[in-house]
């Protein structure tokens, strides 16, 4: 294999770079284990931490900056998929939870937490004419007299839960903050079309809310998929395309060796299949100022300014159905589902692929139940990373020897922590140095650390991953790098898709708009 020695040097490094902080390589998460690929709507795609990189937020000195926490649900939506289109579930809780004093821990410091409601407005409605009515007006807002073409409104409300009590089914005894009052505020509809939603980004720009009180705007609906990965290719046992230049003419190489101009362009997927084009997502978005995440309640600086950042989903232990309609037809049960007894946790994520890539197959359900502190229980899987051996099986390529205390370093341990392997806490957490600024959307760098201009020389974006999260930061060719070692990285070794087709969004909540029913695309390279 030719080695881009112009490069190996500083990719290397900046590889040791992030193994000796401790910070977590992370992606995507989609159906990662068995039973929450039964459960959509509390099925976490993705958890995103970042300090905002809108214009306001770069504007404002770092003491008054703001931090962006995004939980993606319900993976893979089809726009067109009418016409019971996409809603979160009012039966789960749907949580954000932040560790800020480095313990491991969250549950105890910063919980926040969204629970939807929804009301059917117009139940003889049937494709949008009514019986009796006719033809409804377009749908231009997400509540109100704009809405008055929707058949339901989904509405949620934002608590924020501090110096709780810790348990495993849910925080109690907690300082608690109802934003707006305990105020329902609607969240923003599926993506129809533009004979429905002729204006849907003026429409989608309604259901972002500022709390008075606190400063923290939040968000909840619809949006474009913007994680990329030729998902097929990964999970058919590593079997990545290499369809690009080959180093020797005629040779096909074992793994996509890319060139550095290929890798170093952040606009054109070079030969993979993005599996995610043309799909959207349901977000969550939640804005908080800095003071409110520090422990102290201080700007972000050395002492306070890195937190822990994971996300869950719970369902109550017993679900109630109603049973065949065998009351008069007339009198239908009011409910046809609920749930009964205690919040049960039955997702989280923090770095994605973990569950995923990680975990082995028996125990990613149990994964899912049990609490990021409690991640000592599965470091064998870290130490003896399977996903590593595959990629050395499948390419002849050598990987970094077992145990991988690299990767326990990376995804459980904060920058500065006691690095003796035998030491804990373990704690699987996305981690976010809040101290450092954003960068501008234009010079966003989708490798992060590893970024590099076609020359291969380093253009490093110190505010992307690993360092947080961004939505646009493509963090499945570090996870295909950082485990399979220098050879990997010195090649630039990718599954060729980098980037979503609808680019960066500017603003919050930090997300493209989605992708419309009738018109929806899935794009392919070359097209």
């Amino acid at each position: 294999m030719t080695i881009h020695r112009s490069v190996k040097t500083v990719l290397i490094g900046a590889m040791l770079l992030i193994a000796s902080g401790g910070q977590a390589v992370r992606a995507a998460s989609h159906r990662e284990a068995p039973l929450i690929a039964l459960d959509p709507a509390a099925d976490i795609t993705d958890v995103y931490a970042f300090v905002s990189y809108d214009q306001a937020n770069l504007d404002r000195a770092p003491q008054d900056r703001k931090v962006t926490f995004i939980m993606n649900v319900i993976p893979g939506q089809e726009p067109g998929s009418g016409p019971n289109y996409y809603a979160f579930d009012d039966n789960i809780l749907y949580q954000i939870v932040v560790d800020n004093d480095r313990d491991g821990r969250g549950l105890d410091d910063i919980v926040y937490e969204v629970q939807f409601r929804t009301e059917v407005t117009q139940p003889n409605q049937f494709i949008r004419p009514v019986a009796g009515v006719g033809p409804l007006p377009p749908i231009t807002a997400p509540d109100g007299a704009g809405a008055a073409g929707l058949a339901s409104i989904q509405r949620y409300t934002v608590t924020e839960l501090k110096n709780c009590r810790v348990t495993r089914n849910g925080p109690r005894r907690c300082d608690r903050t109802e934003l707006f009052g305990g105020e329902f505020k609607p969240s923003v509809p599926s993506n129809i079309g533009p004979r429905t939603m002729p204006d849907y980004e003026a429409l989608a720009a309604q259901g972002v809310f500022t709390d008075p009180g606190t400063g923290i705007r939040v968000f909840a609906g619809q949006r474009a998929e913007t994680f990329a990965i030729d998902l097929g290719a990964v999970f058919d046992t590593i079997n990545l395309r290499v369809e690009n230049a080959t180093p020797i003419p005629g040779v096909r190489p074992p793994l996509p060796v890319q060139t550095a101009a290929e890798d170093a362009n952040d606009t054109v997927n070079p030969f993979g299949v993005n599996n995610f084009s043309g799909f959207n997502v349901n977000t969550i978005a939640i804005e908080v100022p800095i003071r409110r995440l520090t422990a102290d309640g201080q700007p972000a600086s050395a002492n306070n300014g890195t937190i822990g950042v994971w996300a869950r989903t719970l369902r109550q232990r017993i679900t109630l159905r109603a049973g065949e309609p065998h009351l008069n037809a007339n009198r239908p049960p009011q409910v046809f589902i609920e749930g009964k007894g205690s919040f049960v946790q039955v997702a989280r994520m923090a770095n994605p692929l973990v569950n995923e890539l990680i975990i082995r197959f028996g125990r990613k359900d149990f994964w899912n139940a049990t609490l990021p502190e409690e991640e000592q229980i599965f470091l064998d899987a870290y130490r003896n990373l399977d996903v590593a051996g595959a990629l050395q099986l499948v390419s002849g390529v050598p990987v970094p020897p077992n145990p991988r205390e690299d990767i326990v370093r990376l995804l459980l341990k904060y920058q500065g922590q006691n690095p003796d392997p035998n030491v804990g806490p373990f704690s699987e957490l996305l981690r976010l140095d809040m101290t450092v600024p954003p960068t501008p959307p234009a010079q966003i760098k989708r490798l992060g650390p590893f970024a590099h201009d076609a020359a291969g020389t380093t253009t490093a974006d110190p505010a992307g991953f690993p360092n947080g999260r961004r939505p646009d930061d493509d963090v499945t060719d570090i996870v295909v790098r950082a485990a399979g070692g220098a050879n990997f990285i010195a090649n630039f070794v990718g599954d060729g898709v980098g980037i979503n087709e609808k680019g960066i969004a500017r603003d919050f909540p930090f997300l493209p708009m989605p992708f419309d029913g009738r018109n929806r695309r899935h794009i392919d390279p070359g097209e």
